[in-house]
């Protein structure tokens, strides 16, 4: 559940949102926003989305601090690594 920021790479979506509901929403640079729903299997996650489904064999969430108080999450869907803050000023 929450936003996840990408690395900007045209080719790729830039944030990813998940809803506590399976709603998810991938945002593009372009403006454009693809909604539709999460299904978790496991290890694989498949994005059921306009144009997909978008199928992920492997996903994983880790934590990593940053010093001075800042904590991170990476969202890592087959390599490819999304990041966002949960702690921090």
């Amino acid at each position: 559940m929450g936003e996840w920021d990408g690395d900007g790479t045209p080719v790729r979506f830039d944030k990813i949102r998940f809803g506590a509901d399976g709603r998810v929403a991938l945002l593009f640079n372009s403006g454009r926003v693809f909604e539709g729903t999460a299904v978790a299997e496991e290890t694989s996650l498949t994005l059921y989305v306009p144009g997909g489904p978008i199928h992920y064999r492997q996903w994983s969430i880790e934590a990593f601090e940053a010093g001075y108080g800042y904590t991170f999450e990476n969202l890592v869907l087959d390599g490819v690594s999304y990041v966002r803050q949960t702690s921090g000023a």
